[in-house]
């Protein structure tokens, strides 16, 4: 039985001029679970983070977090239920990785011991340690997108409650053995309790890392749930337009998938 949803977003609407990138989407993130959200470029993927977020205003629908409209809540509490990384985030000049993983926590509260202790978690864990006073403008893309992560992480950690932690193409800069370890701390936040939902185009990381999926097309929701019932390969060429075929890990005994060029 699945667990009943953190964050539920219920028929959200959002138009720009006279397109319509959120189109009645309906879907819900469940607290100790990994959320992939997939769909084809301009789906609607980024806004509908900005949306579950509260950064962005729906045109109609409504986000709903642990029973509140998202909305609603003061910013700073937001900060400490909802982490976001936006794939969009500018470098700043004239302040190093720790401080920016500081940051992170400093948003959500705590004392001065509790900044620490978490900044060197985080270091830690997304292997950051050696960039720890680097400047953050010097960095490059990949690192950049790590200390990105690790601030968002900081924001819920050790949080007494379930936090809802959004993250917009986190991998996208990244080396495969980076992707990996960045989508296991992924993993390890759902298993602390969190709600974490990720876009992601790979779908070889989408079938090894996710619990659930979210696919998403021209702005409509239209399928979720658990990996296995939900990338259906045939379903996937047809969204994507490229072919799509089901392959085995015979390492890990699981399946995989793998896109190659449509016919011409």
């Amino acid at each position: 039985m699945e667990v009943p949803p953190l964050l539920k977003a219920n028929e959200l609407v959002v138009s720009r001029g006279n397109k319509r990138i959120l189109d009645r989407a309906t879907m819900h993130l469940p607290a100790g679970s990994l959320t992939v959200l997939l769909g084809p470029n301009g789906a609607g993927k980024s806004t509908l983070i900005d949306v579950l977020s509260g950064w962005l205003a729906a045109d109609a629908g409504e986000v709903v977090l642990d029973r509140c409209p998202v909305g609603s809540i003061p910013a700073r509490e937001r900060a400490a239920r909802c982490a976001v990384m936006r794939q969009d985030t500018a470098r700043p000049t004239g302040l190093n990785v720790r401080q920016s993983v500081e940051l992170g926590r400093l948003a959500a509260g705590g004392s001065s011991e509790e900044i620490d202790q978490c900044a060197d978690e985080m270091l830690r864990r997304m292997d950051l340690e050696p960039l720890a006073s680097r400047d953050c403008a010097n960095l490059s893309g990949g690192e950049w997108q790590r200390a990105c992560f690790a601030r968002t992480a900081a924001q819920v950690w050790n949080c007494p409650h379930p936090a809802v932690v959004l993250l917009d193409e986190p991998v996208s800069n990244l080396d495969p053995p980076h992707q990996h370890s960045l989508l296991f701390e992924a993993r390890a936040l759902a298993g602390e309790g969190h709600a974490v939902l990720a876009i992601l185009h790979d779908l070889h990381l989408a079938a090894h890392h996710a619990d659930r999926i979210i696919l998403l097309q021209n702005g409509c929701v239209i399928r979720e749930g658990p990996v296995k019932t939900t990338l259906h390969p045939a379903l996937l060429t047809r969204i994507y337009g490229c072919r799509v075929e089901e392959l085995a890990d015979e390492v890990r005994g699981l399946r995989t998938l793998a896109s190659f060029p449509p016919a011409r």
